[in-house]
């Protein structure tokens, strides 16, 4: 486990959010997921910080090491609901780490080239474009 992991997104960030005063579950939980140690994710956790654009320096890293264990790792929504997240993150935000980025494709790869298909027709072709780029 790296030191990354043992700090939260506000110690990473050096940015402390205030307590949110608009009272929705999604803002709530984007709230406290920014308290919790990385290594305390779970998947749903990646999926929703990546999902909403946040902590994308640090989180992506963190996705693509669950995703190399399991492709198809699901968050609260669908199989390879996180791989859709991550894949659909801005490309240059992507790119700006090649290791994780080739990382991503050839996991993305693996996915689109399984016979059980989980992707709905979207996320297939959303897929297929990311890889081809």
């Amino acid at each position: 486990m790296t030191e990354v992991d043992q700090q939260t997104l506000e110690q990473l960030e050096k940015d402390v959010w205030p307590e949110p005063e608009f009272g929705s579950y999604l803002v709530a939980t984007c709230n406290q997921l920014r308290k919790k140690r990385l290594c305390d994710f779970t998947v749903e956790d990646l999926r929703i910080m990546i999902g909403q654009g946040i902590g994308i320096k640090f989180l992506p890293p963190k996705a693509i090491e669950v995703l190399k264990e399991n492709p198809f790792a699901e968050g609260d929504f669908y199989e390879g609901d996180l791989l859709v997240q991550v894949v659909r993150l801005e490309q240059s935000l992507l790119e700006a780490d090649q290791s994780i980025y080739q990382e991503l494709i050839r996991i993305t790869v693996i996915a689109l080239g399984s016979s059980d298909p989980v992707f709905s027709n979207a996320d297939h072709t959303y897929m297929e474009r990311f890889i081809e780029q």
